[in-house]
């Protein structure tokens, strides 16, 4: 016997990843409950996060700051980027 009570959780949530989750989710059929106890039942039986969380390099920190203070550059289609980039 399998006790699958369940339990009330509140969760706050960044309101653009939730919206891009939830259209992820319905694609495949899977619905946002069903998705966080699969996420927490993983957990739970392997003792760790089902993705490898990385700590990012410098360079990737560098960038992140970048986006952050405003300074990236924007391009109008793949080809305008490799162009400016000069890697054609």
């Amino acid at each position: 016997y399998i006790d699958m009570s369940k339990e009330q959780a509140n969760f706050r949530l960044d309101s653009d990843a939730k919206a891009k989750a939830y259209a992820v989710l319905q694609q495949i059929g899977i619905n946002p409950t069903d998705a966080v106890n699969m996420f927490m039942h993983h957990i739970a039986m392997f003792g760790e996060l089902p993705f490898k969380p990385r700590i990012p390099n410098t360079k990737t920190l560098e960038a992140m700051q970048e986006v952050k203070d405003g300074k990236t550059t924007t391009f109008d289609s793949v080809d305008d980027m490799f162009d400016r980039l000069d890697l054609l």
